[in-house]
């Protein structure tokens, strides 16, 4: 099947992030990916919701049956069609629940009289807690909660090659995954002309940083490719959200694209007080700090004749540049003190693929310090990755 490029107001897929899944049982799956504001999913799921319940009562009232009734019409009361929906509910009723079917048909399942669940999904992400009622009540799918910073580790982990697998480093333990071409999954840096760079897994891949920048930030030391063998070791609250939502208060753009596309444009000199602005050129040389190092976000706006000459474009790079540049400071600090600055992996929606700013500022700073920094194609999408791997780990127990 294929999907639409777009669908909805913010729903996208993503076709060329398509990945090829084999289990080591021989069975094979594509993985396609699509994404969309979670707001508007709710919207949807609460509307086919509606829908269902609205099918179910007229199909039970062309039986002649009380739709408040739950007991399902007999034989002889009901119409061949009637009987044959409320005899394939029974049937998926009492079949074993299990995270992923052969084949189905979804749709007749849920909008089918019954009310029992019918699937279940692995789920990470504040929605796979929020949501879950909704999805039981609407579609009758229990969303099955994956712990998110796990199901974001276990994400990386199932793209590492799987040559890293057989040294004992890497990979699923009973799945390979690659691109549509055979390729690995693409790993990569940027280079200070902002283009991207393909690099091959570190080896040795142990231990590791990983930085999930997403409304927040945290930071993860990857131990090994052990199950749970990952601590939270530090993090910040200044992260996406704080960058969107700073951007909305100050400036005209309401989305994130938006917000990217003005800070594309800006110059955040403008804006903030760098340490050529204190010490001089001259000074700066003394103190033998680089003049243009920022030394105070938004710091020329407290001058009113350099406020004057800061324009919208330019707040929204300053704010991306101040959440880009408190994440690096940690991540550095962290990975020196960790001795692993060679091997630290920036995932997350804020890094993803529009956001070629942060990724680049990242880069560099890591490379100053000696230090490599790691993108993946798949960055917003490790958690769902994640969620995956526990689905096809009980895939695989259950045969």
């Amino acid at each position: 099947c294929t999907f639409s490029e777009a669908f909805g107001n913010t729903g996208r897929a993503h076709s060329h992030l398509e990945l090829d899944l084999q289990m080591v049982n021989g069975r094979r799956f594509v993985l396609r990916f699509v994404s969309g504001s979670t707001s508007h999913l709710e919207l949807a799921v609460q509307h086919l919701g509606l829908r269902r319940k609205a099918s179910a009562k007229d199909l039970l009232a062309q039986a002649g049956v009380d739709p408040e009734d739950d007991e399902p019409p007999s034989c002889a009361s009901a119409p061949a069609a009637c009987f044959d929906s409320v005899a394939a509910a029974r049937k998926v009723d009492e079949s074993p629940q299990h995270f992923a079917r052969c084949h189905s048909d979804w749709g007749g399942e849920v909008f089918s009289h019954s009310q029992r669940t019918i699937r279940r999904i692995a789920t990470a992400g504040g929605g796979a807690c929020k949501l879950a009622p909704l999805f039981r009540d609407a579609l009758r799918v229990e969303m099955e909660p994956v712990k998110e910073l796990s199901a974001v580790v276990d994400g990386l982990l199932l793209l590492a090659p799987h040559a890293l697998e057989a040294a004992g480093t890497g990979g699923s333990g009973f799945a390979k995954i690659t691109t549509s071409s055979g390729a690995a999954a693409d790993l990569f840096t940027i280079l200070e002309d902002g283009t991207a760079q393909t690099l091959a897994w570190p080896e040795p891949l142990f231990p590791l940083i990983l930085v999930n920048m997403g409304s927040g930030v945290s930071i993860l030391r990857v131990g090994s490719a052990n199950d749970n063998d990952y601590v939270r070791i530090g993090g910040t609250a200044c992260g996406g959200g704080t960058f969107l939502g700073l951007v909305r208060a100050l400036t005209s753009a309401q989305t994130f694209d938006e917000a990217l596309a003005l800070a594309e444009r800006g110059d955040a000199r403008h804006a903030d007080k760098l340490v050529s602005d204190i010490y001089g050129e001259d000074g700066c040389k003394n103190l033998g700090l680089p003049g243009g190092l920022t030394a105070s976000n938004f710091g020329k706006l407290c001058d009113d004749a350099t406020a004057a000459e800061c324009s919208e474009r330019d707040l929204a790079r300053s704010v991306l540049q101040m959440v880009t540049q408190q994440c690096v400071l940690l991540a550095t600090a962290f990975a020196q003190r960790e001795g692993c600055i060679d091997r630290v992996f920036f995932v997350g929606g804020f890094v993803d693929e529009p956001n070629i700013i942060a990724r680049k500022a990242i880069a560099a700073n890591l490379r100053a310090l000696g230090g490599c920094a790691y993108f993946l194609r798949h960055s917003d999408f490790l958690g769902a990755l994640g969620s995956l791997k526990c689905a096809l780990r009980a895939l695989d127990e259950n045969g």
